[in-house]
């Protein structure tokens, strides 16, 4: 049985525009689902180069029944040993709820739905992007629908992105050590 390990950070680098591609232009399912997974390939990578070199990484790591595979107890694990911060780990929590929202519904959930508007508006992580005057007066719902999908979109990348520097710089700590 071959070991599991995460998309190499490089692979994973490469991808970042094909899944923000996505994020964009599939169904809000698709975005969600795809978003958090990507989240998750990044929290595996920080992770793994926290732990020491050995094959058991990748059985914690797997998804498929490791102690640390599944995306919300990677973050748990991430934030406990200070390898993101508390606003990072808070933005992580709340897209675990979003996708649980959408990925244990037996109807379509879209991001029309009063509470994913609601948590995707608690998304810290697009606010450096948000210009105080860029106020929609009277949105209508699918600006609404759509302010709620981009606040999640920038968010999944921006956090993706801090992700990934995160864990290149440990992997280079790692080196050095």
């Amino acid at each position: 049985m071959k070991r599991w390990k995460p998309v190499n950070l490089v692979e994973l680098s490469g991808d970042t525009q094909k899944v923000f591609d996505v994020l964009n232009a599939e169904s809000d399912l698709a975005c969600v689902l795809i978003g958090t997974s990507y989240l998750s390939e990044l929290l595996a990578n920080i992770v793994e180069v926290s732990f020491i070199e050995t094959s058991i990484s990748g059985k914690l790591l797997d998804p498929q029944g490791g102690a640390v595979g599944q995306f919300a107890t990677r973050a748990d694990l991430a934030y406990c040993l200070g390898l993101i911060n508390k606003g990072v780990y808070q933005d992580l929590a709340r897209v675990a709820v979003i996708r649980n929202m959408f990925a244990h519904k037996h109807i379509a959930l879209d991001f029309n739905d009063s509470t994913v508007k609601k948590l995707c508006g608690e998304l810290r992580a697009w606010r450096i992007l948000q210009d105080e005057e860029d106020e929609l007066a009277e949105p209508s719902q699918d600006q609404l629908r759509m302010l709620a999908r981009n606040q999640f979109n920038l968010s999944v990348i921006l956090m993706g992105s801090r992700l990934h520097v995160d864990a290149l710089g440990k992997r280079e700590q790692r080196k050095k050590i």
